[in-house]
């Protein structure tokens, strides 16, 4: 699977503190997953484009993170919750290793407060 040289990660500022001491930490699953997901394990997910259309939309002011892939060797697997489904299915991604502070930038800081 081809990664572009930076990819995007979207969180809830309630972490930004601990992101900013720790990088980003693979999770697994929780309330904010698909309930019939095919994942197992812990992951980080991510979009492999730089179209903010593509970008996962939610219904909250997140943080953006840019992921510099340049910095890493983690192994990038295609998204399997969007197999096929929806118009941006190919650009979402997840590794099952986590990312260091030095591959990281955040590059939006949101408020976390409903955008409804």
């Amino acid at each position: 699977m081809e990664i572009g040289k930076f990819l995007y990660h979207k969180s809830n500022p309630i972490f930004r503190d601990k992101i900013a001491v720790e990088g980003l930490i693979v999770k697994g699953i929780s309330e904010t997953w698909l309930s019939d997901t095919p994942i197992n394990g812990k992951v980080i997910f991510a979009t492999n484009s730089e179209d903010r259309s593509k970008w996962f939309d939610d219904d909250y002011d997140d943080d953006i993170y840019r992921i510099d892939t340049s910095e890493l060797s983690n192994k990038w697997d295609k998204d399997p919750n969007f197999d096929g489904v929806g118009i941006h299915y190919d650009s979402h991604v997840i590794t099952f290793e986590n990312i260091p502070l030095s591959a990281i930038e955040l590059i939006y800081k949101g408020t976390g407060k409903s955008k409804i």
